[in-house]
Formats: C-alpha cells, sequence, structure tokens
C-alpha cells in the first residue's frame, strides 16, 4: 500500500442544504464523525460532490472553515478552491490555508476557451500564491483542454503535489505515477477504484465514501494484500449501488443515502432534481448493499 503522506481513502464530502437553501452547518460534526468512524483517511470538501459552483464563495470559504472546526484536526484536508477566475481560486484557497487544510485542489478553469498556456499559468499562480500542497484536478470533459502534457510539466512545479485522475483513462493514471513517483495521484470514479489502484494509484476520492467509505478502506486493504478476489468482490457491491445512483441522480441520491442512515444533509440545490417516489424506492431497495445485507 502507498505510504505517500496524501494519499488514502477521502470523502468527497456533500454539501448539506436547509430546505430554504442555506448551508446547514449542524449536521456537518456528526456527519464528519460518522465518516471517519469508517476509516477513512480524510474529506475532498468543496468539490463537485459539495456542490461547489451552486455555491458563492463566501459560502465555500465558510463551509471549509467549517469542516475544519469539526474535523479538529483527526484527518487530513484537502480543500477544493476551483473556480473560472485566478482570483476568486486564490481567495478560497487562502481560507483554506488560514483553517489549516493540508492541501488545496482546483479544476480547471472552464467555460471560456482558455488555452493551454492560461490554464498552466493559473495553476502556477496558485501554487505559488497559497502555502499549501496543490494537486490538480483532471476531470475531462467537464473543464478546460488540460492535456496530460500539461500535467507532466505541472507534477514537475514546486508545490503542484499531485493529481486527481477523474478519468477512465488508466493508462495516464499509470504513466503519471510512474514518471512522478513522489506525486499523490488519486483515482476519482468510485465505479473503477480497484482499476485505479492496481494502476499505482495512493488513493481514491470519491462522492460514495460519504455512506460506505469502509467498504473503500477495506477494498484499499484487500488489493495491498494481494486479495484480489475479495477486493473486487467489494467494487461489485459498491457498483450495485452506484447503478441505482446514477440511474436516480448521483448527488441526490447520495444524500438519500445519508439521509436513511440517519444523516439528514437535505435536498440538492436547484437545478438539480428532487428524488420522486420510485426513486426513493429504488434507493431504500439498494440500502441492504451498504449495510451488506
Amino acid at each position: 500500500m502507498s505510504q505517500h503522506p496524501l494519499g488514502g481513502i477521502f470523502s468527497a464530502l456533500v454539501t448539506p442544504f436547509h430546505t430554504d437553501g442555506r448551508l446547514k452547518d449542524d449536521v456537518v460534526p456528526e456527519l464528519v464523525d460518522f465518516e471517519l468512524a469508517q476509516g477513512i483517511d480524510g474529506f475532498y470538501v468543496g468539490g463537485s460532490t459539495g456542490e461547489a459552483f451552486l455555491q458563492s464563495n463566501a459560502e465555500r470559504a465558510h463551509y471549509l472553515r467549517f469542516v475544519a472546526e469539526a474535523a479538529r484536526g483527526r484527518c487530513t484536508l484537502i480543500a477544493h478552491i476551483g473556480n473560472v477566475g485566478t482570483r476568486d481560486a486564490i481567495e478560497l484557497g487562502a481560507a483554506a490555508a488560514e483553517a489549516g487544510y493540508n492541501a488545496i485542489s482546483a479544476i480547471p478553469p472552464f467555460y471560456y476557451d482558455f488555452s493551454r498556456e492560461e490554464l498552466v499559468a493559473h495553476y502556477r499562480t496558485l501554487a505559488d500564491a497559497i502555502d499549501v500542497p496543490l494537486v490538480i484536478y483532471n476531470f475531462a470533459g467537464r473543464s478546460g483542454r488540460l492535456t496530460a502534457a500539461d500535467i507532466h510539466d505541472l507534477l514537475e512545479y514546486p508545490r503542484v503535489a499531485g493529481v486527481k485522475h477523474t478519468s477512465q483513462d488508466l493508462f495516464q493514471l499509470e504513466r503519471f505515477k510512474r514518471l512522478y513517483p513522489n506525486a499523490v495521484v488519486y483515482n476519482g470514479f468510485d465505479e473503477m477504484c480497484l482499476g485505479g489502484l492496481s494502476m499505482g494509484a495512493d488513493g481514491a476520492i470519491g462522492t460514495t465514501f460519504n455512506f460506505m467509505g469502509d467498504l473503500f478502506v477495506e477494498m484499499r486493504m484487500a488489493h495491498a494484500e494481494k486479495r484480489m478476489d475479495d477486493a473486487l468482490a467489494l467494487q461489485v457491491r459498491a457498483n450495485r449501488v452506484i447503478d441505482v445512483l446514477i440511474e436516480v441522480g448521483v448527488f441526490p441520491g447520495t444524500k438519500a443515502l445519508l439521509k436513511l442512515l440517519g444523516y439528514d444533509c437535505g435536498e440538492c440545490r436547484a437545478p438539480f432534481r428532487k428524488l420522486d417516489a420510485e426513486g426513493w424506492k429504488k434507493i431504500e431497495h439498494c440500502l441492504r448493499y451498504v449495510l451488506n445485507q
């Protein structure tokens, strides 16, 4: 098992909301305790699962601070500070550093047709401006035109610690780790976590780790101990749940499962849809796979 200081299993933490859309802080301490009790190594806060781009910068900064307070130094914290604008990302990064985060991460700026040179310059500016390690968020199809070659170049830059690789291209994941062994490389797609670990990932960051982080902790251990049949059985069990989440909506479904487990994080902000009766029925049915019943 990789012993990289930033390696491990990280929950891409949800952001709880009240019915009127306000941040729901009161559930966060018990949610953090619940997830840490599953054995995860830390939290990736304010990313896609956290509905980052449905929040203001002020809301995101508040949540970063609040999660850090709830964690109380018991785990590793990575703050996703990705923004279209470099200045906004730096503002969030400063809040994360002040709150005691161990690293920051950022998806490449999107929407505008930024050049590769502009995207690389954006990352270098973040790395220089914020005094904690930076993890690139490589999410092909959801961001700018950052290429594998650009990521290779950035992995040589001071304070760029590694990459969160949310891609089916496990060949590139293997190349990142093989060519930059001191970098931390995270698998990003929960449904292929075992594949990422087998290709050299130091750990994983995932949405479903909010409610079944223990499964992925166990999977990582089984892989490290070369109990591949056990590891594959765990991946298959996870994928039964993920199949349902893809059908009903991954983020609304994740919050629904947390509610069934006793952690009411509210609903996702619009335009995410609310689960209908049929969706709830499917979520309730797949809960048995989460509980291994």
